[in-house]
């Protein structure tokens, strides 16, 4: 046999033994990719500012401003949609919000209701921040 037809077969040889030897137990590691999380103080709070604090400084209970819009919506009942709640971390079906902001009409009139509608990437903070919880960063 020439030493060239010889390559292929010490190859497909090698590759045989590798996947044979393989670990064939417990789960597939597959490595998360990193997410970029999203900060309320910096990301969500200028989204709230720039289209909601209009309305809602005192509005229904619910002002929007800086020292103040964490702790009016982050598990806290809907003064006008109870018993649901506001912002459930980790939870947009159950986030009131989410459904004023993001084009439902499971609670009435859409948010804001005139002026400048949220954009796709401000939807996005709102969405991805609710998703990772919440958080008061």
């Amino acid at each position: 046999m020439d030493r060239r037809s010889s390559i292929p077969v010490v190859l497909a040889s090698i590759l045989v033994f590798l996947v044979g030897c393989a670990k064939d137990e417990g789960p597939v590691y597959i490595p998360r990719t990193l997410v970029d999380t999203v900060h309320f103080s910096t990301e969500v709070v200028p989204i709230f500012t720039a289209h909601c604090w209009n309305c809602h400084p005192t509005m229904a209970d619910l002002d929007l401003g800086v020292p103040y819009a964490y702790a009016n919506l982050v598990n806290v009942t809907s003064s006008n949609h109870a018993p649901a709640i506001r912002v459930v971390p980790g939870d947009l079906d159950a986030s009131v919000l989410w459904h004023k902001v993001s084009g439902s009409d499971t609670y009435g009139l859409n948010m804001p209701p005139s002026g400048t509608p949220l954009s796709f990437q401000e939807l996005q903070t709102i969405h991805d921040w609710i998703e990772q919880g919440a958080l008061n960063n």
